[in-house]
């Protein structure tokens, strides 16, 4: 009998050896998954990147825009060297594929920086103009992964709420699950009909995992109505730690370890879903993040 993991592997050679490509290629524009936590050092980067790197190896065309503003770490969780940042392309008018660095495996990336002038030179004006910058980029990828801010600042939900779909993390944490149903909340009043999926991390185990999911999933369905989803978990281990300090993804340095073998099978879920549920009107990312800054009086 063939275990889950062989299962995997076939599914996997299935799609490369296809030639799998997305539904958004030539004609449409690229599908934008937001990866976000109401709270910080949830493990939310690590996440976006090993996924990244799995949905890559599928055979998909996928960007990693870091943007978390002045705070970005992209680049030291990849052990990339960067020339240009978000900053450069707003105050030295680099074209947007300048600022474009080449990470593990084929993945692209757009680094938020990682000082004070990224952060504050990021208002309204600013923000419209990477927007338009971003568009570009749209028929040239197929999918491009935010990594966010962590919290619910305006900047962070218009990143959120602009996206086809938001994966939350959270851990088990009290405070994180807290933080965690404060984003839902938040997406809800301000009207997101995206798909919400929940990934628990840093857990022990199965039931930590899913009493995690059940805790934040029973309190949406009670007092906001809202259905999530569920797309699974990752164990606390050491090699995240390891990964993280050798600069090289997990999912590279380890690649036959639980951690990797649940990011494949995620991005599998997600791209399967994705694949099956195809949008007749399509309303582009830059397209609504620009609508909800002029909906919020922004210029």
């Amino acid at each position: 009998m063939k275990d889950q993991a062989e299962k995997l592997r076939e599914l996997m050679r299935e799609k490369v050896g296809n030639g799998v490509k997305s539904s958004q290629q030539s004609k449409n524009k690229a599908k934008v998954l937001a990866i976000t936590s109401g709270k910080g050092g949830v493990g939310k980067t690590n996440f976006a990147v090993n996924l990244a790197i799995s949905i890559k190896r599928l055979g998909y065309r996928v960007l990693v825009l870091d943007a978390d503003l002045g705070l970005a770490n992209i680049e030291i969780i990849t052990g990339t060297n960067i020339k240009y940042t978000i900053a450069d392309l707003i105050a030295r008018n680099i074209d947007i594929h300048e600022i474009i660095s080449h990470g593990p495996e084929g993945i692209k990336f757009i680094s938020g920086g990682s000082g004070l002038q990224e952060l504050s030179i990021m208002d309204d004006k600013n923000i419209q103009r990477l927007l338009v910058e971003i568009e570009r980029l749209e028929y040239l990828t197929d999918y491009i992964i935010i990594d966010t801010g962590a919290g619910i600042s305006n900047t962070v939900i218009n990143f959120v709420m602009a996206a086809d779909e938001v994966i939350l993390i959270t851990t088990s944490d009290p405070t994180s699950v807290m933080d965690a149903y404060t984003m839902i909340k938040t997406l809800t009043n301000n009207g997101y009909r995206g798909k919400l999926n929940i990934v628990t991390n840093i857990v022990s185990g199965r039931k930590e995992a899913t009493d995690t999911f059940n805790k934040l999933d029973m309190a949406s369905n009670s007092f906001l109505k809202v259905k999530l989803h569920f797309l699974g978990y990752l164990e606390r281990n050491s090699i995240v730690n390891k990964a993280v300090k050798e600069q090289t993804p997990f999912i590279i340095s380890n690649p036959k370890s639980t951690l990797s073998k649940k990011i494949n099978i995620m991005a599998l879920r997600f791209i399967d879903s994705d694949d099956n549920n195809h949008q007749e009107e399509y309303i582009s990312f830059t397209q609504k993040f620009k609508n909800l800054l002029f909906g919020r009086g922004g210029s």
